[in-house]
């Protein structure tokens, strides 16, 4: 839309990015066969579009394609400019001018600037986002303005920069953390970054699936009509919970309210409806707490007929934590579920990993988090009872962490969580994953985790502070090489 102002949804059918850690922002993206396949369809569709505005997209007195040859130069000033996130240089002009009297000599002017607009939106310079400097090939690197710009947009809001973001490339006004915090608060308070957030945050948790997630639709048949309204509680609540520098992990992880404007789910969860004029619902009066007992996190961590306390486990220790747990596959144990049984609740079918010396090393820990989920059924709702019996959702972590104890559930757990040291630590190295964009990130992170110690206790678990202090520190613009 920026390039060509052509609202395009192509991306929507594109393969989907390869996940690294969870999250979509990383080194391992690449133009693959399909991919280009699809990039390639893209671009010819959009340039025959845009060739249809040609007068108001690269405006020429002259219909000669030889004599067009200048307006194609003017509008490739513009155009490569803004696809590339940076001037084109003499070598690229020269080679997109040559494709453009490909498309245009015999024909006509607007052939050579649909062939042109073709070329760049397939050309590595608008594919690829670089972090190379000056291209010296030296094993260190500093990123050069423009590449820093780029840095910045995507990591903040997903998409290229803005004018005055690439204004300041152009000035060299990036050079110093001040420089670069100072643009960096200022595209976070842009709507696209709320967007961005919410996408990342839902990536670090795993939740971003849930649109996919499906329920035995004979035990959940409400699951599928609220399925929109979960994947949208879930964003909403993000999205304000992170809204301006009041917001946090805290939050997140223990706010005793929710965001729904469909009262089917504020009624499923066992909530009064929001009031007029609000989408927010207390929860309060229920053991209901974070967006961790949403019904969002609760799906995606269950089965399609029952909960999954193995699940949930795993996903609170590692994503929440930062607890390793080992895969089954790596430790040459081939796991066998428990087999379903009508006269014993969850629980109580899994308490044999208790039993088992191969598994109990493992699942005590694993156990003691997700059990204490399972006051809640496979789609997150609140239940006391299954196949008749009485649900125990009580638990004792005891995992060497400062939120080892007791706890009746996993409202009361959270809440605990949200409070501690630990937790905020594995939050900020997981968003520094996720900024960093490298398969390997553990020297980076401990070069910035003694800068994130340093930050007020509440921008600790700040999304928008951890990247500021990131974004400012010396290793946002430095690359080192593999030899």
């Amino acid at each position: 839309m920026s390039l060509l102002g052509i609202a395009s949804t192509y991306g929507a059918s594109f393969t989907p990015d390869a996940q690294q850690d969870g999250f979509t922002n990383n080194d391992a993206q690449r133009v693959d066969p399909v991919f280009a396949q699809q990039v390639d369809t893209a671009a010819q569709a959009l340039a025959a579009q845009a060739r249809m505005n040609v007068a108001t997209l690269a405006p020429c007195t002259t219909t000669d394609p030889t004599a067009g040859e200048a307006c194609a130069r003017t509008f490739l000033a513009t155009f490569a400019a803004k696809a590339y996130r940076r001037p084109a240089d003499a070598r690229e002009v020269s080679a997109l001018i040559a494709v453009y009297h490909a498309g245009a000599d015999g024909f006509t002017y607007a052939d050579g600037i649909e062939a042109l607009i073709r070329a760049v939106l397939e050309s590595p310079g608008f594919l690829y986002v670089t972090e190379i400097g000056d291209g010296s090939g030296a094993p260190s690197a500093t990123l050069t303005a423009y590449e820093t710009a780029s840095e910045l947009a995507y990591l903040i809001t997903g998409g290229p920069p803005d004018a005055t973001l690439t204004a300041a490339a152009a000035a060299n006004q990036l050079a110093t953390g001040d420089q670069r915090a100072a643009q960096a608060r200022r595209l976070l308070a842009l709507p696209s970054a709320s967007a961005r957030v919410t996408s990342v945050v839902e990536q670090w948790l795993g939740i971003e699936t849930i649109s996919d997630t499906a329920k035995d639709t004979t035990l959940y048949p409400k699951f599928a009509g609220l399925l929109g309204s979960i994947k949208q509680e879930a964003d909403d609540f993000v999205a304000q919970v992170f809204a301006g520098s009041a917001g946090g992990l805290k939050d997140l992880l223990s706010a005793d309210w929710t965001v729904t404007a469909d009262p089917n789910l504020a009624a499923a969860y066992g909530a009064a409806a929001p009031g007029p004029g609000t989408t927010r619902v207390s929860l309060t009066a229920l053991p209901r707490r974070g967006i961790l007992n949403q019904a969002a996190f609760l799906s995606v961590y269950s089965r399609a007929q029952e909960t999954a306390p193995v699940l949930r486990g795993v996903a609170v220790m590692r994503r929440i934590a930062c607890i390793d747990v080992a895969a089954p596959t790596t430790l040459n144990i081939n796991i066998v579920p428990p087999v379903p049984d009508p006269t014993k609740t969850t629980r109580q079918r899994f308490d044999i990993h208790q039993t088992d010396p191969v598994c109990a090393g493992c699942h005590k820990n694993i156990d003691s988090f997700g059990f204490a989920f399972e006051n809640f059924d496979a789609m997150g709702m609140i239940r006391s009872q299954e196949n008749n019996l009485p649900i125990d959702s009580s638990t004792t972590v005891a995992v060497g962490a400062d939120f080892d104890g007791a706890y009746p559930d996993s409202a009361s757990l959270l809440t605990k969580m949200a409070q501690s040291s630990s937790v905020a630590s594995c939050f900020a190295r997981h968003m520094l994953k996720f900024a960093v964009a490298r398969s390997d990130a553990t020297t980076v992170e401990q070069g910035f985790m003694p800068k994130w110690q340093a930050l007020a206790p509440a921008a600790q678990g700040s999304f928008g502070e951890i990247l500021v202090a990131w974004i400012a520190s010396d290793g946002f613009v430095q690359r080192r090489f593999m030899p």
